[in-house]
C-alpha cells in the first residue's frame, strides 16, 4: 500500500517589518471594535503606479484613543 505524502505544516516565520510613506487611512466602527485600515506605498514612483500597499488592524476604542492622545502629544496639537 502506497504512503500518503505528509501533510504540510505550516511554518511560523519572523515578523516582517513594514516602512512606507502613509498615503490614506481609513476605519469600519464594528461595535465592540474598530477596524483601522492604513495605507502606505514604499516610494513615489510606487506611488505614481498605484502600488499601495494595505494594512488592516483590529483595535479597542481604549486602543484608538491611546493612539489619537499619543499622536497629538507627539505632534504638539491638541483638539
Amino acid at each position: 500500500m502506497a504512503k500518503r505524502p505528509a501533510k504540510n505544516k505550516t511554518e511560523i516565520s519572523e515578523p516582517i517589518e513594514h516602512r512606507g510613506a502613509v498615503v490614506g487611512w481609513t476605519h469600519h466602527d464594528l461595535g465592540s471594535s474598530i477596524d483601522l485600515r492604513l495605507q502606505s506605498t514604499v516610494s513615489r514612483a510606487a506611488l505614481d503606479e498605484n502600488r499601495i500597499d494595505s494594512h488592516h488592524f483590529l483595535m479597542t476604542p481604549r486602543q484608538a484613543l491611546m493612539l489619537a492622545e499619543f499622536l497629538l502629544d507627539t505632534t504638539g496639537q491638541s483638539l
